[in-house]
């Protein structure tokens, strides 16, 4: 677990090494979740440690990196799970890939999800989570904005790309997606990647090499 700021706690799961975070919504030790990965022992032993209580649980994508602590988390606080709906296969085949990656380990799909799309997705007091659609990783990938900050699962990282050979991933997409969100957050945003440490949008747009050259920015070119 690290302090990334105020309000959010990150947690990488041990199993399947991704970043989950609560973010504290500061309303009666109230929370919300963001990307529930496999590892739910220790997002429920960070929640504890915190004395928060989660009162909605929201996914930037369908894999099960992603998504494998939501279904436990739902039964357990009775909280709604959010995700893009044109990842409800990509959630469904998690299994599959898990065996596919020769990883013992088994998720429960989200019976009852809340299938959530561009714009503002949830308000509580003065929090509120905006979703931008980014397909690309996967067709329902989304940036999640929280409080004037970024997550940003598996579509934009700190110092990498890591584009993988997945059948729903489709390179054309993302840079697109990638392009899109270069115009739209400011570059003071502090951007939380599923994967990774984060950093400002104007840190990644500026040193993330192997970013710009995926979105064919030559070196020493402005961003």
């Amino acid at each position: 677990m690290s302090t990334v700021d105020e309000r959010v706690i990150r947690v990488t799961n041990r199993r399947f090494a991704s970043n989950t975070y609560i973010y504290a919504t500061g309303a009666g030790g109230r929370c919300i979740v963001i990307d529930p990965g496999i590892d739910v022992d220790a997002i429920e032993g960070e929640l504890e440690r915190q004395e928060l209580v989660p009162e909605a649980i929201f996914a930037t994508h369908g894999h099960f990196d992603h998504l494998a602590g939501a279904e436990p988390l739902r039964r357990k606080y009775s909280v709604p799970v959010h995700f893009h709906a044109a990842d409800d296969r990509v959630a469904r085949g998690s299994n599959l890939l898990m065996m596919a990656l020769k990883l013992a380990d088994r998720m429960m799909v989200p019976k009852d999800y809340v299938a959530i799309d561009e714009g503002l997705i949830w308000n509580h007091g003065d929090v509120r989570v905006e979703l931008i659609h980014a397909p690309g990783h996967t067709p329902g990938s989304s940036i999640l904005l929280v409080g004037g900050v970024a997550f940003t699962g598996d579509t934009i990282y700190r110092d990498d790309v890591f584009l993988v050979r997945l059948p729903e991933q489709d390179k054309g997409r993302l840079v697109r997606s990638i392009e899109r969100a270069w115009d739209l957050l400011p570059d003071q945003t502090t951007v939380h990647p599923g994967h990774g440490a984060g950093g400002t949008f104007g840190q990644i747009k500026a040193f993330n090499l192997p970013l710009r050259r995926m979105l064919g920015i030559a070196e020493g070119q402005a961003s």
